[in-house]
């Protein structure tokens, strides 16, 4: 396995655009020198139709954000051991370039975390939780915490909404319990009432009865006998769903994350869900055609071209209880970020007001910085470091243990100088799909007050769903309350065509998406006293933040190996990318196999405990506080 993690100075300069959404370019400013002049030059983007426009600038995922990232992407960056060279732009997007000193940031934490999502705030509680005391620094590019679990809550918006990832399954397993019960995440409270899902069913559907123009509600609960087939392809819906009904319980079966389940099952693992349904449980091929309306949102891709393994996890989860917090999962990072930092969020934790000063609040023991883009990981034999760019300038900080929480892509190319060649193979092989989001303001709820919670449709040019953001809470039945409908983009293609599919993100117009949903709700709301000038007041995109991980076949679990009568699990290109490379760790919702919120946690809780095996022991700094405190454990444990 070839490597140069030695070197000491010099970056390879590798191509950032596998799993990269291809956004805006920088700031077209005069060159400035000192680089902190940047931070207040006027913006204006090169990044597509979108790019400046304030209709996609909500809720995060600023286009600003991958100024600095692009950066990597271009080859621009080369370093040496106190200072970087930023080359001139191929491609006119900004004008920056120069030599800039790298700053020591002067922090004394024990566990540097890259991101502030899900994965993120998972690994900090999961440190915190076993090993009182840890010092944390977690650094995240965006304005505020969320990744992919963020929100909307800004005027004109009526109710808080999503900006990616809307509900979660309930706890199912030990880590799960732990983190949400030690955080208040009260999911109890917030199971999502029936009706979960609607389909509308019309001539767009290829096995729908002939002159079919309806809903269909519950349509995964009572109405799934009433669902508009021939009789003979509702019976094997209904058979299909006891059959992952069945696979929900069984033990050891398909789950996230991944690794958590039984080596038996990982055959599914290199096996579509088309192939599953049709080849091996024979049903109608219209089953297929069904559970792609799901699969092609959830699993961004057809049955036909996503895992067996990960569809049955996702699918048997759904005939199960499930939560949603207001803003969707956005509301559990925030309860999690407030056992962290618990000045952090003024007041209430859904509700309140996230507090940048106090999350990052010099000598407290956890701090979050936002606007801090990580650019470079390095390692040695007793400490880790990061080089973060924020507010002009480029910084250093060092630990014991950096741990990447982000997607792998952008971990991969700030650390692309210490991977050896299969491990780079391996990470090269991580697939995000880009997935178009868009909020989508009512005046009032009549319309769809009926529809639950989540509404899937066929036939849209962008589009496959819309969840009704305020349906968990007290007024879900009142039809005169202003609500939001969260709609989510449904990609067909194959995980092959995603850098196609990241260019056609950044190159469709506001206007293409707008009608785009006229024409879908004109289609699936009418008879509802709908009228899209009347009833929409207002519509926002979300371009960067849902980027999921593309749960192709084999990338679960290898094929396994029976030997001499026992299952033997074979590693997949996930299990190599994830590798530990010295003190570095690298754990996000990718490399755990499925774009699941559980997969998310997971990733924290799995790095957490490589931590805490291998680095934190033996740091100076915690092997005097073990030795002050003897009953304090540095084994990692779930409660």
């Amino acid at each position: 396995m070839a490597s140069n993690r030695n070197r000491k100075d010099g970056i390879s300069r590798r191509d950032f655009l596998n799993g990269m959404l291809l956004a805006a370019g920088g700031a077209a400013v005069a060159r400035f020198s000192p680089m902190r002049a940047f931070a207040a030059a006027p913006p204006t983007f090169c990044g597509g139709p979108l790019a400046n426009d304030p209709r996609a600038l909500r809720g995060g995922n600023l286009p600003s954000v991958f100024d600095v990232g692009h950066w990597l992407r271009d080859q621009r960056l080369t370093w040496s051991a106190n200072q970087v060279v930023l080359a001139p732009s191929s491609f006119g997007c900004d004008p920056y370039a120069g030599t800039f000193p790298i700053l020591d940031d002067g922090g004394t934490q024990d566990v540097i975390i890259v991101g502030a999502g899900m994965s993120g705030v998972s690994a900090a509680y999961f440190l915190r939780r076993n090993w009182p005391g840890t010092r944390i620094l977690i650094l995240d590019g965006q304005p505020f915490p969320g990744g992919n679990a963020a929100r909307d809550d800004a005027p004109p918006i009526p109710a808080i909404s999503s900006t990616a990832t809307a509900y979660a399954v309930a706890p199912y397993n030990d880590f799960l319990n732990d983190i949400y019960d030690t955080t208040d995440i009260d999911w109890q409270n917030h199971l999502v009432a029936d009706p979960f899902y609607s389909y509308f069913f019309d001539d767009r559907n290829p096995y729908v009865l002939p002159g079919v123009r309806s809903w269909n509600i519950d349509t995964y609960g009572k109405g799934l006998k009433d669902t508009p087939y021939p009789a003979h392809i509702v019976q094997d819906l209904q058979m299909a769903k006891q059959d992952l009904r069945n696979w929900y319980v069984r033990h050891g079966s398909p789950t996230d994350p991944a690794d958590d389940s039984d080596p038996r099952f990982d055959y599914l693992s290199p096996m579509t869900f088309s192939d599953y349904l049709t080849n091996v449980q024979r049903y109608n091929r219209a089953v297929v055609d069904f559970y792609d309306r799901y699969a092609v949102d959830a699993l961004v891709g057809l049955c036909s071209q996503v895992s067996a393994y990960t569809s049955i996890s996702f699918l048997g989860a759904e005939y199960n209880p499930e939560f949603a917090y207001p803003g969707g999962n956005s509301g559990m990072l925030r309860k999690i970020v407030k056992w962290l930092v618990p000045g952090g969020i003024a007041g209430d934790a859904i509700t309140g007001a996230f507090d940048l000063a106090a999350l990052d609040a010099p000598g407290a023991e956890v701090r979050i910085r936002q606007t801090a883009m990580v650019l470079r990981g390095d390692t040695g034999d007793s400490s880790a470091s990061v080089i973060y760019y924020k507010d002009g300038n480029f910084h250093r900080a060092t630990a014991a243990a950096v741990i990447f929480a982000g997607q792998t892509h952008t971990a991969k190319d700030s650390v692309i100088h210490l991977l050896g060649a299969d491990q780079l193979a391996a990470m090269k092989q991580v697939t995000l799909a880009p997935v178009i989001v868009a909020n989508v303001a009512l005046r009032r709820a009549a319309p769809v007050v009926d529809l639950g919670y989540d509404a899937y449709y066929w036939g849209s040019q962008y589009w496959a769903d819309f969840v009704i953001a305020d349906w968990v809470g007290a007024s879900r039945n009142d039809p005169e309350r202003p609500t939001v409908l969260t709609f989510y983009g449904g990609n067909t293609e194959p995980p092959e065509h995603m850098p196609q599919e990241r260019l056609k993100l950044i190159t469709t117009t506001f206007d293409a998406y707008e009608q785009s949903l006229r024409d879908d709700l004109g289609r699936v709301l009418a008879g509802r006293d709908f009228d899209f000038n009347r009833d929409v007041t207002a519509i926002y995109l979300y371009r960067w933040g849902h980027s999921m991980v593309y749960p192709k076949p084999g990338w679960p679990h290898g094929t396994p190996i029976n030997k001499e009568g026992q299952v033997i699990r074979t590693p997949s290109p996930r299990e190599i990318a994830r590798q530990a490379i010295g003190r570095i760790h690298f754990g996000a919702q990718d490399v755990e196999s499925s774009p699941a919120n559980e997969s998310a946690i997971g990733a924290g809780y799995r790095t957490a405990h490589e931590v805490l095996a291998a680095t934190l022991p033996t740091h100076p700094t915690r092997a005097r506080e073990a030795r002050a405190h003897p009953k304090r454990s540095r084994s990692f444990s779930t409660v």
